[in-house]
């Protein structure tokens, strides 16, 4: 009867780009059996739909930076991202031309943030807080990790539903974008921070050790 009291852990991996929050994700997968999700799948998710293009045709690294044809704005099949991105510019006085290549990164910022946020505030906290609930729901037994808490609703969102907070920081990775959802994560008040400052081996070290940590506090406070 204790362990029906333990809720499987949820878990929030925060910090800058190219901190490690993605691989850090990856290794609580392979080996403590997580199931993995972000806030951005919902972007990556929409944006290949209104696009005709495939979810890896946007994530390829060598190419995220790069303008791509196939993401000019004449290509979007979404009328109202074209229409609020057209106001969105004219606000700044400038025009958008639909003809021109566009980055994945700026079309996946700009559908996140000035599109769908711009709709609703807490569009992608809804959308990840009913996945995390659905799981629940069926009697999901998998731990959750989230790998991408970047902004206060999403950390308070994680709270809320019993979750943990994990900040990952690697040196040399300070100097980042200026982008809105660029963040530290310190000011979300993390319950542990992991440098990850060596190579991938080191790195799983110090998560499992972190995580069993963790497990066993949990079960320890569902007995009691």
């Amino acid at each position: 009867m204790q362990h029906s009291k333990l809720t499987p852990i949820l878990l929030g991996i925060t910090g800058l780009a190219n901190a490690g929050k993605d691989t850090l994700a990856q290794l609580l997968a392979t080996h403590c059996g997580a199931r993995t999700m972000a806030f951005s799948d919902g972007i990556y998710a929409e944006v290949a739909e209104a696009f005709d293009c495939t979810i890896t045709d946007l994530a390829l690294r060598n190419t995220k930076e790069q303008p791509q044809p196939w993401l000019a704005l004449v290509h979007c099949r979404d009328v109202a991202f074209v229409q609020r991105m057209q106001d969105h510019l004219a606000a700044q006085g400038h025009a958008l031309d639909l003809m021109a290549a566009r980055s994945p990164r700026t079309i996946l910022e700009w559908w996140g943030t000035e599109y769908r946020r711009h709709q609703n505030p807490a569009y992608w906290v809804h959308t990840v807080r009913q996945r995390i609930q659905r799981l629940r729901s069926v009697g999901c037994k998998m731990p959750i990790v989230i790998s991408d808490v970047r902004k206060p609703d999403e950390a308070a969102m994680l709270r809320e539903l019993g979750g943990h907070l994990w900040r990952i920081t690697r040196p040399g990775s300070e100097v980042q974008t200026a982008h809105a959802t660029s963040t530290t994560g310190q000011e979300f008040a993390p319950d542990l921070t992991l440098i990850n400052c060596h190579d991938i081996a080191h790195l799983q070290h110090i998560a499992l050790v972190q995580w069993w940590e963790l497990l066993r506090k949990e079960r320890s406070h569902a007995s009691h």
